[in-house]
């Protein structure tokens, strides 16, 4: 799967701007798996996806445009062991839909799925639906 930053965000390729390097120690573990589930994606076959960044989190689209986003992965930390938690953007009654994982592989599976019954055009914020 090709996946394409956003015009804004094209300075940077996912690997750099997750580079493990660049984030405080506290966090290297987050970049290495986001690193781990971008590679993974890339070696699916599909349709090119827009991406963007917003800090940790990793968000997929279908147009050019971060104010609309289907798919948002985060690193979340449960039992002092780091999930992936991927939510997708969905109508009533639900809103989101969300799964986790703590393989890049299954990740990338469930990324895949949630971007085939994504709702589209919600303009959703990251953190609320804007209904």
């Amino acid at each position: 799967m090709e996946l394409r930053r956003i015009s804004r965000q094209q300075k940077t390729t996912l690997l750099e701007f997750y580079n493990p390097k660049e984030w405080p120690s506290q966090w290297k573990r987050m970049p290495e798996m986001m690193c781990e589930l971008i590679k993974s994606l890339e070696l699916i076959k599909h349709e090119p996806v827009w991406v963007f960044t917003s800090h940790a989190e990793l968000l997929f689209t279908s147009k050019d445009d971060y104010q609309d986003w289907q798919v948002l992965v985060k690193i979340i930390e449960m039992d002092k062991k780091q999930f992936y938690k991927i939510t997708v953007a969905h109508n009533d009654p639900w809103h989101h839909l969300t799964g986790f994982s703590d393989n890049p592989n299954k990740a990338s599976e469930l990324v895949i799925s949630g971007l085939s019954v994504a709702v589209i055009g919600k303009n959703r914020n990251i953190f609320l639906d804007s209904n």
